[in-house]
């Protein structure tokens, strides 16, 4: 298989996706400044019911028919599994400064070939392995054993980045199968809306005046994010694009500093160099059979 061309109007998609991954960082910036003051699970129900009504209107702009599907099995495995890994990311936000949870949370790329290679039978490629290699020892020197291995936080992040990965390789079938991305979000927040809503419940805190309208903005940045990735997937490509999601890292690392005033130790900042390298090549390195960016566009054969 051959590698996916240059695209034109890639710097379109560039730009697009880099003010996508900024939203997608204040959101979890958010997150992180509301970790004490609310359950980690009705921020969850806040963050799925606002996006799902930011995406409605988009979702319907061509009415219901576009949202059925014949993918519900694989749409299910996708959202549990995503649904569980925002969860754990956000309880590992309690424990961790916001850099070194993030970080962990996108170790996915280094889980996806195990994933795809059970659900698919698909072979690790030899070189990805070093890929893989480089960003495992990222995670070793985070986690040194003077910052106390098994320390929850740390778990956290780990399992968030591992449940991540089945929904990133649940993401790939949904993309090889022409699902629109459109339909794809609108069964994840809704389904995470249902899902959370009896524990949310549960467990409510009200918020106040001010507060209501910074936690609406956890479900409404979170939402623009997928919505300007979508529109930038359609000028770009998977093997172009991807990597970029390591700039969430890099924003979060600078909000912190500016507005936390949290600093990054040596061990936190060599082991981020080195997962944000090797999730890098694990995308690059990935060979695709067609042009990522025609998995975005609607898919019109139901009608």
């Amino acid at each position: 298989m051959a590698h996916e061309s240059r695209p034109s109007h890639l710097s379109l998609g560039i730009t697009i996706s880099l003010f996508a991954y900024l939203f997608l960082s204040i959101g979890s910036c958010l997150v992180f400044n509301f970790r004490e003051r609310f359950p980690t699970i009705q921020i969850l129900f806040i963050q799925n019911f606002v996006s799902f009504f930011c995406i409605l209107p988009w979702g319907l702009r061509r009415g219901f028919e576009p949202l059925r599907t014949k993918e519900l099995p694989t749409h299910l495995i996708r959202d549990i599994f995503g649904i569980i890994s925002y969860y754990l990311f956000f309880l590992a936000i309690r424990h961790l400064n916001l850099v070194d949870a993030t970080t962990l949370n996108y170790t996915a790329p280094f889980f996806v070939p195990f994933v795809w290679w059970i659900w698919m039978k698909e072979k690790v490629e030899k070189r990805v392995w070093w890929a893989i290699i480089i960003g495992f020892i990222g995670v070793s020197i985070i986690l040194t054993p003077t910052r106390h291995i098994f320390q929850l936080g740390f778990l956290f992040g780990i399992a968030a980045g591992m449940t991540s990965a089945v929904a990133l390789a649940a993401i790939r079938v949904l993309n090889l199968k022409r699902e629109s991305m459109s339909r794809t979000l609108f069964y994840f927040f809704s389904f995470g809306s249902i899902v959370t809503f009896p524990f949310a419940w549960d467990v409510w805190v009200p918020p106040t005046g001010r507060e209501w309208l910074f936690t609406i903005a956890i479900g409404a940045t979170t939402a623009i994010g997928q919505i300007l990735l979508t529109i930038a997937y359609r000028y770009g490509t998977a093997a172009y694009l991807s990597p970029l999601g390591y700039s969430v890292v890099i924003y979060n690392g600078l909000i912190s500093y500016l507005l936390f005033n949290t600093s990054l130790g040596w061990h936190s900042l060599a082991g981020v160099i080195l997962i944000i390298t090797g999730g890098t090549l694990s995308f690059l390195w990935k060979r695709s059979p067609h042009p990522i960016k025609s998995s975005f566009e609607a898919d019109h054969s139901s009608k």
